[in-house]
């Protein structure tokens, strides 16, 4: 039984941040932010203005106010989060 409930929680859980990437890459698409932006911008480390994933997550505030993209807290580090997983890697996360 104890058996079952750790993978039921573990699947839980993988889905859910799962989810939570499929909603970030629909607020950064929404956002439209690749009118500004290329994938360069986001995976050559020689142009990139965010060394770390404290600074790339203050861009991506500075730029959905900049754009009004109207999103939560939350909304803003899932963004970060994509972003790093798809393009930066950055070892440290907050």
């Amino acid at each position: 039984m104890k058996i079952i409930m750790m993978v039921a929680l573990t699947v839980f859980f993988s889905t859910c941040g799962d989810a939570d990437m499929i909603k970030a890459k629909q607020l950064f698409d929404n956002a439209k932010c690749m009118e500004c932006h290329n994938v360069e911008d986001f995976k050559d480390k020689t142009i990139r203005k965010s060394k770390t994933f404290s600074q790339m997550k203050g861009m991506v505030s500075a730029c959905q106010i900049q754009h009004d993209a109207q999103w939560f807290d939350d909304d803003e580090h899932d963004v970060a989060l994509y972003l790093n997983h798809e393009y930066f890697h950055f070892v440290e996360k907050e």
